[in-house]
């Protein structure tokens, strides 16, 4: 019987020395705006064929300020890689970064992952996955002008990908808006592609925000700011994203 394993390139059983693997990432994964990571790799001597595995960053979440909610934001995407490789070739590695604490009614779309290969094999490439969307449904107050509103939500929106053998796009976010806190309005985000699902964000009569909401690392979406009482707080930043390479 055919595996998912079977269908992926690079996954092939070893006819030599077994396979190595290293993984591009910040690792601040719970810091705003950390930047992403990168690097240049030089493949080594005997090295024919890589594997790149890519997460890029999720979609942070809007602000608010009192009597406000909103909508999570969308996960970044997911896509596989693999090539072939001659030893001396130079290749980058970039992991996507965190999003941004956005403190406005607006969010903001995620960083993308990207791996290219910069000279010293047969041509140049470049395989992309782009970031998380921000929330389709930013913070606004009571929604819909005092009229009950029924649960909203788009997929496949974020996340997509360019070069690459497969890929999974994000997800975005959604919410359940309600006239009145009392009413329970939530909010829902998702993690990145393979790494999760679904996460249900914060509800009811509560003041929350900033680094209780941040997406799940790697890729995931940031919640918005849901505030039923006095003052402001941010948005949460969508996850950065991470690389992860197999090469033989």
């Amino acid at each position: 019987m055919t595996t998912l394993r079977d269908l992926l390139p690079g996954y092939e059983p070893p006819t030599s020395s077994p396979p190595q693997d290293f993984a591009v990432y910040n690792t601040s994964v719970n810091s705003p705006s950390n930047g992403g990571r990168c690097c240049l790799w030089t493949v080594p001597a005997g090295i024919t064929y890589a594997v790149f595995e890519m997460w890029s960053g999720g979609g942070s979440g809007s602000g608010g300020c009192c009597c406000m909610q909103g909508g999570g934001a969308g996960s970044g995407g997911y896509a596989v890689k693999g090539c072939n490789v001659v030893a001396g070739e130079q290749i980058r590695i970039c992991a996507a970064g965190s999003g941004c604490c956005m403190p406005s009614n607006n969010g903001f779309d995620g960083y993308c992952t990207f791996v290219c290969s910069t000279g010293g094999g047969a041509s140049t490439w470049e395989s992309k996955v782009c970031g998380g969307l921000e929330p389709s449904i930013t913070s606004r107050c009571n929604y819909f002008n005092g009229c009950y509103g029924c649960c909203s939500s788009c997929y496949c929106c974020g996340g997509r990908s360019s070069n690459v053998d497969f890929s999974v796009a994000g997800t975005q976010g959604s919410a359940n808006p309600t006239q009145f806190c009392t009413g329970q309005g939530w909010q829902q985000t998702s993690d990145a592609p393979m790494m999760g699902g679904m996460r249900h964000g914060p509800g009811g009569c509560c003041g929350i925000g900033g680094a209780n909401l941040f997406g799940n690392f790697p890729g995931g979406g940031g919640f918005t700011a849901q505030i039923y009482q006095g003052g402001c707080c941010c948005g949460g930043p969508g996850a950065g994203g991470a690389v992860y390479v197999v090469f033989y």
